[in-house]
């Protein structure tokens, strides 16, 4: 009997050896053809990483100022009998803008004008007889201060047909319009508004512990939703006397060219200010950073186009983040191309084929 059991076991173990052989054998022929199969190459779009100096900056909320910027509103009340710009458009200092009646400053100013003309007739007059002993000292200063009497009137005619014939006060570019013609005006009703664009004043508050950083001439970047990753360029060129006892905050104002007239007054941004010293690295676009809790990896193409290229997994340290770029410290080397879109499809050692229409 213990035969017999001794027989059957053998027999199963000799079983569960040829079944445990047999599926051994199938998976190392499987494991044979992976190592073998050629994979298609994965589709990648790259960037070259270059040696760049970041120094650390302190970013704040900003607002844009006109150098130069009112509300052109009437000093005098009268009809609107002329207007002479269109909205939107730029204009000269000393451009008419709007006419109000003038008709009776006008005809004062001729009468005054008259009045002028007799007063100097009759001074001539009054010199000459008093020279000739024909005529008081009385007479001769009543002369005098008549002419002095009608030259003030007609500066005061001037001064008025001045005020009825509104002019711009500095280059710019004016709003839109808010009177129309044959309306009449009060003093201080808005006429239009009037902006100077180039230059513009960025400007921005830092708290007191910046203040050491502070200083006329340093480089200033504006950034705004307005315009994307566009950065604008700018130099401080004010700074506040004394600090905010609220805020402890200090005023600062920096002036930008502005000569393409893409920042207007009243946007709304972040000014970027530049501090201490400068780091060293490798600068690449952040797509490019696959992170991990076990590191953060970057695909390296290596190899040359059209002779089979293919990626290296490499670990990198990533030292700061800005703008959608990163700076590495360890692991890249200038002129490296890395993948930046595409990275979902690799492995170590995949092959590639770059193109960089592929965007991240």
């Amino acid at each position: 009997m213990f035969k017999k059991w001794l027989i059957v076991l053998i027999l199963l173990v000799i079983a569960i050896a040829a079944i445990a052989g047999g599926k051994l054998y199938q998976n190392r022929r499987a494991a044979n053809a992976a190592a073998h199969q050629s994979y298609p190459p994965t589709t990648v779009s790259t960037a070259v990483a270059e040696q760049q100096i970041w120094s650390p900056d302190i970013s704040t909320v900003a607002s844009l100022m006109a150098v130069s910027g009112t509300e052109i509103t009437a000093q005098i009340a009268g009809n609107v009998t002329q207007i002479a710009f269109e909205s939107g458009t730029p204009v000269k200092k000393g451009a008419l803008l709007v006419r109000l009646d003038d008709s009776t400053q006008l005809a004062q100013r001729h009468a005054d004008e008259a009045k002028l003309r007799l007063a100097r007739t009759t001074l001539t007059r009054a010199r000459k007889l008093f020279a000739a002993n024909a005529t008081s000292d009385a007479a001769l200063q009543q002369a005098e201060a008549d002419l002095a009497t009608s030259q003030a009137a007609l500066e005061n005619d001037r001064a008025l047909l001045n005020k009825l014939h509104i002019k711009a006060p500095f280059n710019g570019v004016l709003g839109i319009r808010q009177v129309s013609l044959g309306q009449y005006v009060s003093p201080g009703t808005p006429i239009v508004e009037l902006q100077s664009y180039s230059p513009i004043y960025v400007n921005f508050s830092l708290p007191q512990n910046q203040l050491a950083h502070l200083a006329n001439g340093n480089t200033v970047k504006f950034h705004t939703d307005a315009y994307g990753s566009t950065a604008f360029t700018g130099r401080i060129t004010a700074i506040a006397p004394g600090v905010n006892p609220q805020t402890r905050n200090v005023d600062v104002q920096a002036t930008f060219a502005n000569l393409d007239a893409k920042l207007r007054p009243g946007l709304f941004g972040t000014a970027t200010l530049a501090i201490g010293a400068g780091q060293a690295g490798i600068e690449v676009p952040d797509t490019a950073i696959a992170y991990s809790t076990f590191g953060d990896t970057v695909y390296v193409v290596k190899g040359k186009a059209g002779e089979g290229q293919h990626v290296k997994s490499v670990i990198v340290h990533v030292a700061q983040e800005r703008g959608g770029k990163v700076l590495i410290d360890k692991g890249l080397a200038t002129g490296d191309v890395v993948v930046i879109a595409g990275q979902n499809k690799l492995r170590d050692g995949a092959p590639v084929v770059v193109s960089n229409q592929v965007m991240p």
